[in-house]
């Protein structure tokens, strides 16, 4: 990776790259996870119980360690997203956008220069010390918007919601997709359906596709359908993993 390249500017490059998700409301966690090669962290707002003080403390830790953070924040409205863009948001992942109409909405909410509310006192705005220009050139042009594609509402809209100017990846929840579906598993063909035609719309504009995935294999056949942004597990995931796997080895039998 280029020092030089923000994260939304990769994204736009449709570079593959892999994040995962952080639960846990400790900023240790994203130090932690720093050192490990991911290309991002998701902090998540929308499912964990992150408060401003503990999803200021993350984000801290993510641009001491040069570790770029998104945040997906818990809804919609645009206090949520400036909030997480003014502690220094690498970028948001907005849940449960389903129309052209909700992604202008969260773009706007998103560009100083759209709506989003200006001020210089924030980490982002250097605590009063960045020019007014400055701060909102890069704002308006290094925050990356990735919505998210979890119902088949939003699958039916996906070329329309990926055709508004500002949306940098449309981001598939394949087990959201599941329950909207009435599937009982995200192996059911019609959640595979759904990811193809969201693919295709997001190739179809010029966007990049992203998904969650819960194991890292599936990655390969994923980026063959032109998926480029991964988002792998959690860290409670990866715990447990490590952990089973510690157990696992400990309590072998000894040879005979």
């Amino acid at each position: 990776m280029s020092a030089h390249l923000t994260l939304k500017s990769r994204l736009l490059e449709r570079e593959p790259l892999l994040a995962t998700y952080v639960k846990t409301t400790s900023h240790q966690t994203v130090e932690v996870l720093a050192s490990t090669g991911l290309d991002a962290v998701v902090l998540d707002a929308e499912h964990a119980p992150f408060g401003p003080e503990t999803l200021d403390r993350a984000l801290l830790a993510s641009r001491a360690c040069g570790l770029p953070a998104l945040v997906r924040v818990p809804h919609v409205r645009a206090e949520a997203i400036q909030q997480a863009l003014d502690m220094g948001a690498a970028g948001v992942v907005v849940p449960r956008v389903e129309s052209a109409a909700i992604a202008t909405h969260v773009v706007r909410a998103s560009r100083y220069l759209g709506g989003r509310g200006f001020s210089d006192a924030p980490r982002v705005g250097g605590y009063g010390q960045r020019a007014m220009t400055e701060l909102m050139h890069a704002g308006d042009t290094q925050s990356a918007v990735i919505v998210q594609i979890e119902s088949m509402v939003a699958v039916e809209e996906a070329a329309a919601i990926a055709a508004v100017p500002g949306v940098d990846c449309l981001f598939v929840a394949p087990a959201d997709l599941a329950v909207s579906l009435g599937a009982s598993s995200i192996a059911d063909p019609r959640v595979a359906d759904a990811l193809a035609r969201v693919c295709e719309a997001g190739q179809q504009a010029g966007r990049a596709v992203g998904c969650f995935v819960a194991d890292g294999r599936q990655v390969p056949g994923l980026r063959a359908m032109g998926m480029s942004f991964f988002v792998v597990g959690s860290d409670q995931a990866l715990l447990r993993h490590a952990a089973r796997q510690a157990v696992a080895v400990t309590k072998e039998p000894l040879a005979a």
